[in-house]
């Protein structure tokens, strides 16, 4: 059981390592506005999540962004 929870744990850090290597944030909305900036092959732009975040909730940016990467993937 502690070895699964050690496990566990060091899949969380990972990811969340992975998030804040990528995004350097771990808001959703930053997430969403870093990945629509390079769809859009503009210049790499951070702080943009906070004023996504006040028009949209995180659950709206995840699924945004989450529907972004399919998109990007399937091209």
């Amino acid at each position: 059981m502690i070895k699964l929870l050690g496990w566990v744990m060091l899949g969380i850090i990972v990811i969340v390592a992975g998030f804040l290597y990528r995004y350097e944030s771990l808001d959703p909305c930053e997430w969403l506005t870093q990945d629509l900036t390079a769809h859009a092959g503009l210049k790499p732009v951070t702080g943009l999540g906070n004023t996504a975040g006040l028009i949209m909730e995180p659950t709206e940016c995840i699924k945004r962004w989450a529907n972004l990467r399919v998109e990007d993937a399937k091209q």
